[in-house]
């Protein structure tokens, strides 16, 4: 017998700014979702432009605000992209509502830091 699984695939870009956690990927409501993957890149060719990425989830039926200490929490560890370098994270989300991602940068970076989110169910 087969197995059907669908697989959603989503692409963006954002402006890191310096050391704030930016909002890099807007609160995704997972909760038909059985994992979640995100690729990170960083454009900048000096690999002293670094940006760090927290990756975070939320149990409640509302997203709420993301990265905020009372509702959301961090997954594993940061996710640290130095220049013209990418990084890949994979998450089950098996009892999770929401999923969304943080950016921070040593210096202010322009556009072109791109991620790719693919969801399967």
């Amino acid at each position: 017998m087969a197995n059907f699984k669908s697989a959603i695939l989503t692409t963006g870009s954002v402006t890191t700014a310096t050391g704030d956690n930016t909002e890099m990927i807007a609160p995704i409501d997972v909760s038909n979702e059985d994992r979640i993957s995100f690729q990170f890149y960083n454009p900048n060719g000096t690999a002293g432009h670094i940006d760090t990425i927290k990756v975070y989830g939320r149990l409640g039926t509302t997203s709420g605000t993301l990265g905020g200490a009372s509702e959301w929490t961090q997954i594993g560890d940061d996710v640290v992209v130095s220049g013209s370098s990418s990084a890949l994270k994979s998450i089950s989300t098996t009892g999770l509502m929401w999923v969304g991602a943080t950016v921070s940068g040593t210096t202010t970076f322009g556009s072109g830091h791109t991620y790719a989110i693919l969801r399967q169910a």
